[in-house]
């Protein structure tokens, strides 16, 4: 997509009252690569696409989804970590901690690029939600490999993960592999890792109780024992549930309480 057309519907978003935009695509760090920069007037790169959305709309944020690690450059970590105008999330997919699987899946980066990324991601935003992607049970990983994709990600400052189970599809070069995982180990494993995912999700949650954050409001009140409230997502992609009801889609200031059910609760201030 050209880079005027992709302002063109920010700016028919914003007109209709959006006060987020996510942007997504498959190898979202790669864009404008294959449009060149004839007249040098128009972005050819992902992180002069940003800027210009920033700069010709009056977008409240912007939230970037998935980005490769070999894509986060170190602009783009300093353009996200400086404009409030830009969510502090970081969702970088890393399928496994392991250089042999990394290998076997024919990915282009090795698990030490890896953590340099998400470390120069959290040194450049301290409260920014970082989300990946883990495979578990790919052909042929061992015990020993899947342990260094545990270690990997107990090392670094996840917050989120989304924990997969390999699953053959027909055609793929991982389908004829040998090596096959048994169903219940990659189960195991997959447990293993949703559990850690887990423990690091809800210690980060803990981190932001006597903080302010900012929310943005997503749906109208509803009502439970503690009287009416509103579910919001923050600007670090956690969910809150404000005290008293509140409009949807509004951008508020919110005093965390509390942790509740993996749920921050907070009242706009």
């Amino acid at each position: 997509m050209q880079p005027r057309e992709i302002i063109h519907q920010v700016e028919a978003l914003v007109s209709g009252g959006y006060r987020e935009v996510v942007i997504s695509g498959i190898n979202l760090g790669r864009w404008g690569r294959d449009l060149g920069c004839e007249g040098h007037d128009q972005p050819a790169r992902f992180e002069d696409l940003v800027r210009a959305i920033l700069t010709e709309t009056a977008l409240q944020k912007l939230r970037i989804s998935s980005v490769e690690p070999m894509d986060w450059s170190d602009e783009l970590i300093s353009l996200v970590a400086e404009s409030p105008r830009i969510a502090k999330h970081a969702h970088v997919p890393l399928q496994s901690g392991s250089d042999a699987v990394l290998r076997r899946m024919h990915r282009k980066y090795r698990p030490w690029h890896y953590r340099e990324k998400i470390e120069k991601i959290r040194a450049a935003m301290p409260n920014a939600a970082i989300g990946a992607d883990v495979m578990a049970g790919f052909p042929g990983e061992s015990e020993a490999e899947f342990h260094e994709t545990l270690r990997l990600i107990q090392d670094l400052p996840f917050t989120y993960l989304h924990v997969f189970t390999y699953s053959p599809r027909p055609g793929t070069p991982a389908a004829t592999m040998a090596g096959k995982v048994p169903a219940q180990v990659a189960r195991e494993r997959n447990r293993l890792l949703r559990d850690l995912a887990s423990r690091k999700r809800q210690a980060f949650m803990q981190s932001f109780v006597g903080k302010a954050v900012e929310a943005i409001t997503l749906s109208s009140a509803g009502n439970d024992q503690e009287g009416e409230y509103t579910f919001g997502l923050t600007d670090n992609y956690l969910p809150i549930r404000l005290v008293g009801s509140h409009p949807p889609n509004q951008w508020m200031h919110v005093e965390v309480e509390r942790l509740s059910d993996e749920t921050l609760v907070g009242r706009a201030n």
